[in-house]
């Protein structure tokens, strides 16, 4: 009730709250995703926006195609392309499966933890203003998680995250709370603790 926030440029926000607490519907909101309710909420265009949910789109093609996309005409060079999987430890995937031009049913080839870090990979190259994260992490150990956070703390995107593990914190600056009773509160990251 009356939620009201803004979330800076820089300054990442971690929604935090238990279950069926309407965190990841609020993040489906500020993304454009979802447009039942009332209110108003304030978002920079789509290209300035990333979403990923806990499951990753995976799209029928190449795997040249699944690091591009959403914006699979976009000309970028193999190094590139192969420095970003590097990044998001996926370095040995273009030898395992056939290349960057291999195409396979990505859905099924790879694990759930490995689309999830091909998807952050999505976001290093397309740098976004904001990445919206609803658990984008979960099939991660804690390793990998850092790992994927320490990177993308090192671009412009601001990270919006839902997560229920306290090694993120520390990537954000602010915490919104919802305990699921309507109400909410922002509080400074610093020192928070996950349950």
């Amino acid at each position: 009730r009356g939620l009201s926030f803004a979330i800076e440029p820089g300054r990442g926000l971690l929604v935090a709250g238990g279950s069926g607490g309407g965190k990841s519907s609020l993040l489906r909101a500020v993304a454009g995703l979802w447009t039942a309710g009332e209110g108003r909420i304030e978002r920079p265009s789509p290209e300035h926006l990333m979403f990923l949910p806990q499951q990753p789109y995976m799209a029928l093609g190449t795997l040249r195609d699944q690091i591009l996309y959403p914006d699979r005409g976009r000309e970028v060079d193999d190094a590139t392309l192969l420095g970003l999987l590097e990044r998001v430890n996926l370095g040995e995937l273009p030898g395992r499966l056939g290349g960057l031009d291999a195409e396979h049913d990505w859905a099924k080839v790879l694990s759930i933890g490995e689309q999830q870090r091909l998807a952050f990979a999505r976001v290093l190259l397309a740098e976004p203003r904001y990445a919206m994260l609803d658990e984008a992490t979960s099939a991660l150990d804690a390793a990998n998680e850092e790992r994927l956070y320490r990177e993308l703390a090192s671009t412009r995107t601001t990270p919006v995250s839902v997560s229920h593990r306290s090694g993120i914190v520390r990537f954000h600056h602010d915490v919104l709370e919802l305990p699921g009773d309507g109400t909410w509160r922002v509080i400074p990251a610093e020192g928070y603790r996950l349950d």
